[in-house]
């Protein structure tokens, strides 16, 4: 079975348009060499937008206030004492960079202790991403085509979950508890689900505010996992409602390009 947004790619829009992505330079110019150190616990990093592609990317996906992911593995840059994260982004690809990369950008620290997610596991797996290059061809169909040796900033989360967690959240957004255009699923007889999750469907599962809610910097949100995997029928409504509505516009912009 398929379960596929529709493409948002136009032949008359520039690259980073037509892909959605963020190519703004961060603020912070220098990236962390190294050596590391492990510090503090393990966390989920999500970024409010901070420029009009990045509120693109937000509606695209939900409309819940996130549009870029980051992994802290707790980890410290020796050399500087400052606290690290993992991130995709273009050109660099999965990279080592500051947390305080993008200045004032306003983002939620989600702590991954208590989620059931083996998270020294995890980590390993985040840490063997490093150096792949960025998919292009992913953001393009928002994560409907994926090269699995290529990363969005989401994917470095994503694909190291289990399968288990995996499943949890494909039954979450099956369930439109997660916002259907914040995932998308792909299962098949052969092989267990392949999902493409934003960073909308990530702050929506976890139970965070709602980005516009964020105005400090690594505020710390306990996560919060909703127990029933079907959301109530108001709730259900306005976000199919919501991908009506934004898969409209995304053709009217399109033909009108």
């Amino acid at each position: 079975m398929k379960y596929k947004l529709s493409d948002v790619s136009s032949k008359k829009q520039t690259w980073s348009h037509k892909s959605y992505i963020d190519t703004e330079p961060p603020l912070e110019k220098k990236i962390p060499t190294g050596p590391f150190k492990t510090v503090a616990d393990i966390a989920l990093l999500l970024f409010v937008p901070r420029n009009e592609i990045g509120h693109t990317i937000d509606d695209l996906t939900g409309r819940y206030g996130y549009s870029h992911l980051a992994v802290d593995c707790g980890e410290v840059d020796q050399r500087t004492g400052r606290r690290v994260m993992i991130e995709a982004t273009v050109p660099l690809g999965v990279h080592y960079a500051f947390q305080e990369e993008y200045g004032q950008r306003p983002f939620v620290h989600i702590p991954l202790q208590n989620t059931g997610i083996d998270v020294n596991q995890f980590c390993e797996c985040v840490h063997s991403k490093v150096g792949e290059k960025f998919d292009n061809l992913e953001v393009i169909t928002l994560g409907i085509l994926d090269n699995p040796a290529r990363q969005l900033c989401s994917d470095i989360a994503t694909v190291c979950l289990s399968e288990e967690m995996r499943e949890k959240i494909a039954r979450y957004h099956k369930g439109k508890v997660l916002h259907p255009l914040s995932a998308t699923r792909d299962q098949t007889h052969n092989t267990g689900i392949r999902l493409f999750v934003s960073p909308n469907g990530f702050g929506e599962f976890f139970g965070a505010p709602r980005g516009n809610e964020i105005k400090e910097l690594g505020r710390v949100v306990e996560p919060d996992i909703e127990e029933n995997s079907n959301e109530d029928l108001l709730p259900k409504l306005w976000k199919m409602g919501d991908t009506v509505v934004t898969s409209a516009w995304k053709m009217i912009k399109h033909r009108n390009l």
